[in-house]
């Protein structure tokens, strides 16, 4: 009877190690059915809304197509793109328009961030109405700024006349004040970047901030040393968002410039929302291509900068 439960014990060790664990279950062949049309609308959807149109985008970007006629004209639209001065006023612009969002948008952002979830008083109040002005479509907020820097009536002008300095300045219209208008635009809407901010430090365990407090930390070095290194994700992300937002800036510039005068506003995707409307469709998604080139690198650099995803320690 003794080597009965040896033996036993070891089929049992035998028939553990060959039961499936949890990580590496199969699929049951019932469950693949319902699993395949519980996707399929998904990647209908999928295909239909973003594979072919970004099939479209880069096969016609190496193409001469007008709406009626496609002739593929290899890298032409790409070497006309890069011979054209208006085409690197666009870069340049579009990169000055995203340092304006980086350099100053997301620093405001996480510092109103950090100042209200301290839970000062009427911090709520403060809250909804620095968030209000990011849920305004960018169409109706350049509206607004359209008026505000109006050269007769505007209250920008009114208010530099009521100081007693010079006023009557065409804002918009001035080669020399009219990029740095556009980014006053969206440069103070900091909603975004502010909630993030909250809602990471919401997350921060309370006992860092008391064990600085217990080695004797001022305010300024809790932030400095506990709460700033650990908003890096969530920075990151910001900053992200940020510049993908401004390297296709389009409707505030659209709406308040037109990319003038002397296309010193003209961004990236006015540059090619103008030969759109020329009919030259093969250079305008030629593009799009290179605006969504960039995007590509500036993920894989922010987020690598930032360490994205990654755990802190």
């Amino acid at each position: 009877m003794e080597p009965i439960a040896p033996a036993r014990r070891s089929w049992r060790l035998m028939h553990n190690r060959a039961t499936p664990t949890h990580g590496s279950a199969k699929v049951r062949p019932g469950t693949l059915l319902p699993m395949v049309v519980s996707l399929a609308p998904a990647f209908v959807g999928f295909l239909i809304f973003f594979l072919a149109p970004f099939a479209v985008l880069v096969v016609s970007a190496f193409s001469d197509w007008s709406g009626a006629e496609f002739r593929f004209t290899g890298i032409e639209n790409f070497r006309r793109m890069l011979a054209d001065d208006v085409f690197w006023k666009a870069v340049g612009n579009t990169l000055f328009y995203s340092a304006v969002g980086v350099f100053i948008q997301v620093p405001l952002g996480c510092l109103v961030g950090i100042i209200l979830a301290q839970k000062i008083r009427g911090w709520q109040a403060f809250r909804a109405i620095i968030f209000l002005p990011w849920v305004i479509s960018g169409a109706a907020f350049a509206l607004v700024f359209s008026i505000f820097y109006n050269p007769r009536f505007g209250p920008l002008n009114n208010i530099l006349v009521a100081i007693g300095l010079p006023g009557g300045h065409d804002w918009l219209f001035d080669t020399s004040t009219a990029p740095w208008a556009i980014g006053g635009t969206f440069a103070f809407v900091l909603g975004f970047t502010m909630i993030v901010v909250m809602a990471e430090i919401g997350s921060i365990p309370k006992e860092l901030y008391e064990a600085a407090a217990c080695d004797g930390a001022k305010a300024w070095e809790k932030h400095r040393y506990i709460t700033l290194p650990l908003l890096r994700n969530a920075i990151g992300t910001c900053v992200l968002i940020r510049l993908l937002a401004d390297i296709g800036l389009f409707d505030v510039v659209y709406i308040l410039t037109s990319g003038g005068p002397s296309n010193c506003t003209v961004t990236l995707a006015l540059y090619g929302y103008r030969a759109y409307l020329n009919g030259q469709w093969g250079f305008a998604n030629a593009v799009g291509s290179t605006i969504l080139l960039i995007g590509l690198v500036l993920i894989v650099g922010v987020s690598r900068l930032f360490r994205i995803g990654e755990r802190i320690q």
